[in-house]
């Protein structure tokens, strides 16, 4: 049987055009906005300004969260690898502590629910999004005689009416 090849994860699709998309890459190697300037011969002014697109920024922050160690997938794996390596000398040895391998289980323990509470609270906000509906109450009154107001517009309106004739 062949091995089944690994997938990516599914990600959001962010649209960007070519040119801002071209500013980010080149920002995410350089890391110097002056620097990107340079090498695209471009005002530093119109740099920044790209940068600080909405789409722009997810896009470098996509980026920034998959590489490295920064990815979650890639921090759990060697996690994981310093526990079992732990679990491997404790074995072989013989003599170790189990406080090491208590402290590392805990921690991973701990982001793994911290990372759980984060996709809670983004799932909540996406919700919220969703259902935040701007409602707007219009009240009217109809009410014949009841104010003021109501009582001068019919005597203005049966004056008018009244001296229409007069105008003839």
């Amino acid at each position: 049987m062949l091995p089944v090849p690994k997938v990516a994860p599914v990600v959001e699709v962010v649209n960007i055009s070519p040119e801002s998309l071209e500013v980010a890459n080149c920002y995410l190697q350089m890391q110097d906005i002056r620097a990107v300037a340079e090498a695209l011969d471009s005002p530093i002014s119109l740099i920044s300004e790209i940068l600080n697109k909405r789409e722009v920024k997810a896009y470098i922050d996509h980026v920034f969260f998959d590489i490295g160690y920064n990815n979650r997938f890639k921090i759990r794996n060697a996690l994981d690898a310093v526990i079992a390596k732990k679990f491997q000398d404790l074995d072989e040895s013989g003599v170790g502590s189990s406080k090491d391998i208590s402290e590392l289980l805990a921690l991973s323990h701990k982001m793994s629910i911290e990372h759980l509470s984060k996709q809670i609270e983004l799932e909540k906000l996406r919700q919220q999004h969703e259902t935040n509906i701007r409602s707007q109450v219009n009240v009217q009154i109809n009410d014949n005689g009841g104010t003021n107001y109501s009582q001068l517009l019919d005597r203005l309106l049966a004056s008018d009416n009244s001296s229409e004739g007069d105008y003839a």
